[in-house]
């Protein structure tokens, strides 16, 4: 799965030695299949990772999630920034859906820790 990934970073450009990139990581299977494969890459290409996870606080496991992603990243020394937000209220107050409202904090959140990561280096 490791070369496949490679293969498949190579042939479309998709990260780039002296690259930051900051990972949405939920806790689920998925977020950190892809966090434990490209933190295997990162030397081999040359790329930091920095890792974003969002307690949405909807779900009643939402902070043990954040626990999980928060000691993964620790053990892999990778830097997690953490966000706590009621996107539901968020979302009421203004009168969007808790899906869209949960993405556009995602991507605002994404943006504010690459912005702030570039200027550090």
């Amino acid at each position: 799965m490791k070369q496949q990934a490679l293969d498949t970073i190579k042939k479309y450009n998709l990260i780039e030695n002296g690259d930051s990139i900051v990972i949405g990581v939920s806790g689920g299977p998925d977020s950190i299949c892809l966090l434990h494969i490209l933190n295997k890459l990162k030397n081999e290409i040359g790329f930091n990772i920095y890792v974003a996870h969002i307690n949405h606080m909807i779900r009643k496991e939402a902070d043990e999630e954040t626990e999980y992603v928060k000691k993964f990243c620790e053990n892999l020394g990778i830097v997690c920034f953490i966000k706590r937000i009621d996107v539901v209220k968020i979302a009421n107050n203004l009168k969007k859906g808790t899906e869209e409202t949960g993405r556009q904090i995602r991507y605002e959140f994404f943006n504010e820790i690459l912005k702030k990561q570039i200027q550090i280096k």
